[in-house]
């Protein structure tokens, strides 16, 4: 569960510049999401000083990589891992710029995202030079101002909640007697109401595409029988649904609870199979009253996708070439997802000034001109897939002209696709 999903959901920090000191014996071989797949490994075995070094040679030696967007964020998670607060803010500040559209948004970690806020205000960022102690006191503190926050606004609630029944209490006060007893009984009935839910504390994580269930408890603290109601605030594309915890096949919209006693149920959800790897989303357990709607209790509970994320290289093997020249164009399919990627069907678009010559050592099949159909059973995240065509330019290919092609990703298991373009070469004149 902690492979990119964990890069994509923990933490995003900065940037260490120590491209000079790496050396590479054949500079042609290098190939940037090779140089990607290193880095990212590097990560995972938290060795993020190394992580750095990679993304840095990376980004000094393919600037127009198409993995520039998981190249930031792996860059600033890596730097801020490393106790560099003020590269980590300044990279995903980059990253806001450059891709503020992208999905990959939702799965940015709060304490980066706040680095960037502060580094944007005029604030000079400290460097942490005890990183492994210091992260983990970071972190504690981090956590009891998020439940000292917590517990301030439920606290400013329940003040305003008494403040308003008060209010009411003094304006009913110049009413009859019977209206000031039916206020004054009502608001004691309310009040005798009393529930407790219980639900994990952790975020959960799910596969897209898959089934999941989380268990609850709704506790009745009261001395009277209460029915509740069962509600779940969350989009409505995770098809919600509440049983009993010993019969999950009958649905449930609310529960009888006796005096003091506890019901055990289950939330049982399907996670969207076009949630991208890390997203978050929040569900809000409702238990409202079935007398008294104004009277409910909430817990919230967090979930994290887990999926492939598939990225595409596809490049020729130069990018300044002749017409009648035949080059090799590589097609490298990385999965960068916390989820091994399953029955994914690779479409090569060729661009009109390249005619298909093979592709040696792969099975493919032609769908139709300039369109050739690769497939791969499986891909386990952190690994990639290449494939090689040999083409030709046309002779008839105008000088000057960009050629530029595109692979299409089909994951048939999750239903979705995405489209990438090629980097791009040039027709020079012989």
């Amino acid at each position: 569960m902690h492979t990119f999903r964990s890069f994509l959901n923990t933490v995003l920090l900065g940037i260490l510049l120590l491209i000079s000191t790496v050396i590479y014996a054949n500079a042609t071989e290098i190939d940037d999401s090779a140089l990607f797949v290193e880095a990212f490994n590097a990560y995972q075995n938290h060795d993020y000083l190394m992580a750095i070094d990679k993304i840095n040679t990376l980004n000094q030696i393919f600037p127009d990589s198409p993995l520039r967007d998981v190249t930031l964020l792996l860059l600033a998670r890596s730097s801020m891992k490393a106790g560099e607060n003020e590269l980590a803010a300044k990279t995903i500040n980059q990253f806001n710029k450059e891709f503020a559209s992208t999905p990959l948004t939702s799965t940015i970690e709060d304490d980066l995202q706040n680095l960037g806020i502060r580094l944007s205000k005029g604030e000079k960022l400290k460097q942490n030079k005890q990183l492994r102690a210091a992260a983990q006191k970071i972190r504690n503190n981090q956590l009891a101002v998020e439940r000292a926050a917590a517990q301030k606004l439920e606290q400013e609630r329940v003040a305003k909640e008494k403040a308003e029944l008060a209010r009411i209490a003094v304006a009913k006060a110049e009413s009859e007697r019977k209206e000031r007893e039916r206020i004054a009984a009502e608001k004691a009935d309310k009040e005798s109401i009393k529930t407790a839910i219980n639900i994990p504390l952790e975020a959960q994580t799910a596969i897209a595409g898959q089934k999941g269930s989380i268990p609850f408890e709704v506790a009745n603290l009261g001395n009277k029988q209460e029915t509740f109601k069962l509600y779940a605030g969350t989009p409505t594309d995770y098809n919600i649904a509440f049983f009993a915890a010993d019969n999950m096949t009958q649905p449930l919209e609310s529960i009888t609870i006796a005096p003091k006693k506890s019901f055990k149920g289950a939330v049982a959800f399907q996670m969207p199979s076009d949630k991208v790897d890390g997203h978050k989303n929040k569900i809000t357990l409702h238990v409202i009253s079935a007398r008294y709607k104004d009277v409910e209790q909430r817990n919230k509970l967090q979930l994290i996708t887990s999926a492939p994320l598939i990225r595409v290289v596809a490049k020729p093997s130069k990018t300044l070439l002749l017409p009648g020249e035949q080059t090799r164009y590589k097609v490298t399919v990385l999965n960068l997802g916390s989820q091994t990627a399953e029955k994914l069907t690779v479409r090569v678009i060729l661009p009109n000034q390249l005619d298909f010559i093979d592709a040696p050592g792969t099975g493919y099949r032609q769908e139709s001109s300039g369109v050739f159909v690769f497939t791969t059973a499986q891909l386990s995240t952190g690994k990639l897939s290449e494939f090689n065509l040999n083409l030709k330019v046309r002779e008839n290919s105008t000088p000057g002209e960009k050629i530029q092609g595109q692979v299409e990703i089909i994951d048939n298991k999750l239903l979705h696709k995405q489209r990438f373009n090629s980097v791009a070469a040039v027709v020079q004149k012989k």
